[in-house]
């Protein structure tokens, strides 16, 4: 997937917040590695909806293969249906087309679940991740901003 451009992303990366508040660091926090945090913060956001796409993408495109492969099976039981032989055969072969569908589409069902899950826990993980790191930062800060009061 080719990367697209995400405009609020680029806004707070092109703009420079923390300009406007370099003389006020008279507060409890470091202004400037505070904005930074929620930089940051927005580019795990960002990462995170990228990674939930793509899986979801990947869902799509299985969900597709899933359904021409039903219509190929649905096919080749209106074939069966309509060859020659008496209906006990036809009844027979039937049934063993509709069994081997039947287990193809569960285990493909387990399969769209997997996938799901697994886009899943990585968007958790970036984010999971980044909230980590920001309270870290966020209490360095402080810390950092109360000793150049004292």
């Amino acid at each position: 997937m080719a990367d697209k451009k995400n405009s609020f992303t680029d806004f707070f990366s092109n703009n420079d917040f923390s300009k406007y508040f370099e003389g006020y660091n008279q507060g409890p926090i470091d202004m400037k590695a505070f904005l930074e945090t929620q930089r940051k913060n927005l580019q795990a956001l960002s990462e995170a909806q990228k990674t939930a796409i793509e899986g979801i993408q990947t869902i799509a495109q299985r969900q597709t293969e899933l359904l021409s492969q039903l219509v190929e099976d649905n096919s080749e039981i209106a074939k069966q249906a309509l060859s020659e032989g008496s209906p006990e055969d036809k009844m027979a072969l039937n049934a063993d087309i509709f069994k081997k569908t039947y287990e193809r589409n569960v285990g493909s069902l387990q399969e769209m679940s997997e996938l799901l899950n697994k886009s899943n826990q990585q968007a958790t993980g970036i984010l999971n991740k980044r909230v980590s790191a920001s309270v870290s930062e966020i209490k360095s800060a402080i810390k950092k901003q109360g000793t150049k009061a004292a």
